[in-house]
């Protein structure tokens, strides 16, 4: 008993390390000025606009209008005439941040605000969750496994492949809690019997995933299945995890699917974007006859003068530019895919070649700049992956090859925590690539497939820290030679 008190505050002051460590190198990137950060590809407008904030930009520049070549550090309240506001549980931060910047006006501010203040309000949230999760596991005797979770911060979370979006109004950080919190929550929780909050809390991570993002919508009902097969393996029936997942799950995607039927200019630009870059980075320039492929999309064989260019680089609107691409559908690239394998076989493997660079570089990085990038001096596990393919490629193809040798032992029978992990992680993987590259074609693969490079990066650092020997595993294999 009394050996047990040091042994639990070195491991409490072991993550109390980490979480500042992870702190520190988050702030120091997120608080620097000039500001780093990714600047506004079109996408931040969508959510700013639900408060009626945007950059404090000369009086001509119309507020909704994109700036791909550096973020804005300052922002300020404009009234726009009916601005669409697009759902998403990244709202959570945008209103939180519009209200701090409300009160500050009341008591005299100035009109002009910080962007920072989203970017502590961030990390926050996401100390708190590491903090929460490390406890919980704390508690129930996995000192292992509450160290691997607080190692995440200063690892993953702390990357600037990450906190580049902290000081954003980008999607993509809450995307990442959700995702965190799901998995976290469905492995804690694995042999853990019912209540209301933990249901609560398992379908609430659900919804937020699945509403974070459109490209995400899906994702959360693929982890849930991944979970339902996993229990009826090992138990021969599902328990309420499945059943809040799938809860939380349906409810976020029907909001989604609400959103895709609505009309309005910013929907409508949304969905030609996306079609033209479906066609015109995925499917044509994969194609051995590109003018015959337009011709079974419906779409003008003319318009193949376009092949390899995204949506932003056409002369005009996309259907305006190209006749013919109202008439593409989901159902037709699908069709498509199916009489033409070697497409399919291409959009795959060129979908994993364009997760690289992890730090996107169609964007600047630095304020007052012109798409400048992040300096080579700011360590980034980005920098190293960019640097050596082999690194890059055995970080996306450890987890399957891990998956596959759980499989045999454990098996799916048996079960155990590092298989339900492992398995959450290659379905994160796979349904991410999947939707990015039918739905957004190779038009910015690294950027709307950002969960995909997190996903393998947590299982890596937790996987090691927890593969670690303990004293006690020493010594029993010890005995056992």
């Amino acid at each position: 008993m009394n050996g047990a008190v040091p042994w639990r505050r070195v491991v409490v002051w072991l993550m109390t390390a980490l979480w500042l460590a992870g702190t520190l190198r988050a702030l120091l990137l997120c608080l620097h000025d000039p500001l780093y950060a990714y600047a506004n590809s079109y996408d931040e407008t969508r959510y700013t606009t639900c408060f009626h904030f945007y950059p404090d930009r000369p009086a001509d520049v119309p507020p909704q209008q994109h700036s791909p070549e550096a973020p804005f550090a300052r922002y300020r309240f404009i009234a726009v005439a009916d601005p669409m506001c697009y759902w998403s549980s990244e709202l959570a931060f945008g209103g939180v941040t519009a209200l701090v910047w409300e009160t500050a006006e009341v008591f005299g501010s100035g009109v002009v605000h910080d962007a920072r203040v989203v970017a502590l309000l961030r990390w926050s949230a996401t100390l708190a969750l590491s903090i929460a999760f490390s406890r919980a596991w704390l508690r129930r005797n996995h000192a292992r496994a509450a160290v691997a979770n607080a190692a995440l911060v200063p690892l993953v979370f702390a990357d600037p492949g990450n906190t580049l979006y902290l000081a954003t109004f980008y999607a993509e950080w809450t995307a990442l809690l959700a995702l965190y919190a799901l998995i976290s929550l469905v492995l804690l929780w694995r042999d853990a019997p019912r209540s209301r909050a933990r249901f609560a809390w398992l379908a609430l991570a659900a919804l937020a995933l699945a509403e974070s993002k459109l490209q995400h919508m899906l994702l959360p009902l693929a982890l849930s299945l991944v979970v339902l097969v996993l229990e009826r393996a090992r138990m021969k029936h599902a328990t309420w995890r499945v059943v809040a997942l799938a809860l939380g799950s349906l409810v976020g995607t029907y909001f989604q699917v609400l959103q895709t039927a609505r009309e309005g200019e910013m929907m409508d630009t949304i969905r030609q974007y996306n079609h033209a870059d479906v066609v015109f980075t995925a499917l044509v320039p994969l194609a051995d006859d590109p003018r015959a492929i337009l011709a079974e999309l419906g779409i003008d064989p003319g318009c193949a003068i376009y092949s390899g260019q995204r949506a932003w680089q056409m002369p005009d609107l996309p259907e305006r530019a190209c006749r013919g691409l109202i008439n593409f559908s989901r159902t037709r690239e699908i069709g498509v895919l199916l009489r033409h394998p070697s497409i399919a076989a291409g959009l795959a493997g060129h979908g994993v070649l364009a997760l690289d660079p992890w730090l996107a570089d169609n964007i600047g990085h630095v304020e007052d700049g012109q798409f400048q990038k992040l300096p080579a001096s700011i360590p980034s596990i980005g920098h190293w992956l960019h640097a050596s393919p082999v690194m890059r490629f055995a970080l996306l193809g450890l987890p399957p090859i891990a998956l596959l040798i759980l499989l045999i032992r454990p098996g799916l029978r048996k079960g155990s925590t590092p298989l339900d992990a492992t398995a959450l992680v290659v379905a994160t993987m796979l349904a991410t690539l999947a939707v990015t590259l039918l739905g957004d074609g190779l038009a910015d693969t690294a950027k709307q497939g950002h969960l995909i490079v997190n996903a393998a990066l947590a299982w890596l650092v937790a996987g090691l820290i927890m593969g670690v020997p303990t004293r006690r595993r020493v010594a029993r294999i010890d005995d056992r030679a």
